[in-house]
């Protein structure tokens, strides 16, 4: 007859992506035991809208912010603020 132990259930994870990857191979189900209850509050202080951008337009921005070595979404805010000032 052979058991199936489970390892305890982790106390902290290095970074997101170590968190990602334990939970890929692993079922919240087997650690319900482990869990406690948390109460959370958000604050949400900005808002993002998705707008629907053509694929050409949206190439030629990553270009440049690629080549400005930023994001798309800074520069198309940088470009908004003073266009829009």
């Amino acid at each position: 007859m052979s058991t199936n132990k489970k390892n305890s259930l982790p106390q902290h994870f290095e970074s997101a992506e170590q968190a990602g990857a334990f939970w890929d191979t692993h079922s919240a189900a087997d650690y319900w035991d482990e869990t406690e209850e948390a109460r959370m509050e958000f604050v949400l202080q900005e808002r993002v809208f998705m707008v629907p951008v053509g694929s050409q337009l949206y190439f030629r921005i990553k270009q440049h912010a690629q080549a400005e070595r930023r994001s798309v979404e800074e520069l198309i805010s940088t470009l908004l603020e003073h266009e829009l000032a």
